[in-house]
């Protein structure tokens, strides 16, 4: 049996901070939707060998209606499923459709249309050692707790970092991970944390902060900028 690695990209956001009437992952970015972007990426990368998309369940046809349109000559195999209410169901589903064979997966962001061929490779050959990787950087500003009205207190960022995706598990720790959380009630909007939860060491890999999740206009706006300007 071939050894495979999935990607696992998550587009069953509503994008209700976005607004308006097309969600955000749907939306043209230098006139091609953010998801396609996104799943380039993938298809390109010599790292993965199946995705898995999921998309709102009202969106299953047209996110395939896509797929079909931009990648009708792809070589690698893709699944679109419905997401589930919540990110860590939508997860979890598509870790349970992840072929028997997988033995890695690489979970994305479908809103982070900057993901480039080399830091997948970059993390795909730490987790072959680590099992467990996620893309970080480093804080720029100042950050403080507040209580009710006023500043609480100024947090020391030097062992702080910011997490981005694709995060990259070996999938037998990821799946148990998860398998565990749900026995256990335990839910979080990162994987890494179920990760730790299970008892897991999660290594970390600086990238470009250029890496951005487009969650609202002024997001949209930059990751034009970077189109525009050829920054990536």
């Amino acid at each position: 049996m071939d050894i495979l690695n999935t990607a696992i990209i998550t587009a069953a956001g509503s994008g209700s901070r976005m607004g308006g009437s097309v969600k955000k992952q749907f939306l043209q970015l230098g006139g091609i939707p953010i998801l396609i972007h996104t799943l380039e990426r993938f298809f390109a990368s010599e790292a993965i060998d199946d995705i898995i998309i999921t998309a709102p369940e009202e969106d299953i046809g047209y996110c395939e209606e896509l797929l079909q349109q931009y990648f009708e000559d792809a070589a690698k195999p893709y699944l679109v499923i419905p997401g589930g209410i919540e990110r860590q169901d939508s997860i979890f589903g598509a870790l349970q459709r992840c072929p028997a064979s997988t033995e890695y997966v690489f979970i994305h962001d479908a809103v982070r249309p900057f993901v480039t061929e080399d830091l997948i490779s970059e993390l795909y050959e730490i987790a072959q050692i680590d099992k467990a990787v996620v893309p970080v950087a480093r804080l720029k500003n100042t950050i403080k707790s507040i209580h009710g009205d006023f500043i609480g207190e100024t947090i020391p960022r030097g062992n702080l970092v910011q997490v981005f995706t694709p995060q990259v598990y070996s999938y037998q720790l990821v799946l148990a991970a998860y398998e565990r959380a749900y026995e256990e009630g335990y839910v979080s909007t990162d994987d890494s944390a179920l990760v730790e939860h299970f008892g897991g060491k999660v290594r970390y890999h600086f990238c470009s902060d250029l890496n951005l999740k487009i969650t609202d206009e002024l997001d949209l706006f930059f990751a034009q900028q970077i189109i525009d300007n050829n920054l990536i």
